[in-house]
């Protein structure tokens, strides 16, 4: 048989958990500046891999949109004259306009682009996308929007590395409610798990409380019945 511990050696397990606690809430004081307060139900590296692979995604359409500026400018040159309703329906960098250098038609490209869609190093459009896009959907570098996708994103919805919204998603989220490593409001979490595909798999719901007493006394009056 095991023999108890003596005094001395009690007291010594006890200063040395009263260390421990004391380095754990030190750290806690350190970390949570940076990664917001510990959230059991929430996986960081799960969390990471849903938002990278989303800016991903939303991406696309910027290298389809650029697959189409070769198509069209050497496949069907005939097009690249075409207007609708006076309007370029492709602008080159101003290609064939009054000003060089800046896209203006429904489909534009230029380091500035202005159009239904633009894409360039400055984009502004109802869909844009760019080094600095601004666009009611606005997907780049730097996004400005109503829906904003990109390293910093500015929007009502907002998801990026760095997004500020009233819907916020990223690495370092804010806004009026965010979804982020350093916040993980439950309005956001509920937003954007709706549209976000694999998101669950980061925000695991509570296990369910039980009542263990209660169970226990209703037990026993079935037992005594």
């Amino acid at each position: 048989m095991t023999q108890p511990a003596s005094q001395p050696d009690h007291e010594a397990i006890l200063r040395r958990l009263e260390h421990l606690e004391r380095e754990n809430a030190r750290l806690r004081e350190k970390v949570e500046p940076i990664l917001g307060p510990d959230n059991p139900n929430f996986k960081p590296h799960v969390f990471v891999k849903v938002l990278n692979r989303t800016i991903m995604l939303a991406m696309i359409p910027l290298w389809l949109g650029l697959g189409s500026m070769f198509f069209v400018n050497y496949v069907t040159p005939a097009m690249k004259t075409a207007t609708i309703g006076g309007v370029p329906l492709f602008s080159f960098a101003g290609q064939g306009g009054k000003v060089r250098g800046i896209g203006m038609g429904i489909i534009s490209y230029g380091g500035m682009s202005f159009g239904a869609i633009a894409l360039g190093g400055f984009g502004f459009g109802l869909i844009a996308f760019g080094g600095c896009a601004v666009g009611v959907v606005a997907i780049g570098g730097g996004a400005v929007g109503v829906i904003a996708i990109g390293g910093g994103a500015f929007g009502f919805i907002a998801v990026g590395g760095g997004a500020t919204g009233y819907f916020a998603m990223g690495q370092k989220a804010h806004g009026k409610y965010a979804l982020g490593l350093n916040r993980q409001d439950q309005e956001a979490v509920d937003f954007f798990r709706r549209y976000v595909p694999g998101l669950r798999n980061a925000l695991t719901n509570p296990m369910p409380v039980i009542l263990l007493e209660k169970q226990e006394t209703s037990l026993d009056h079935s037992i005594e019945r």
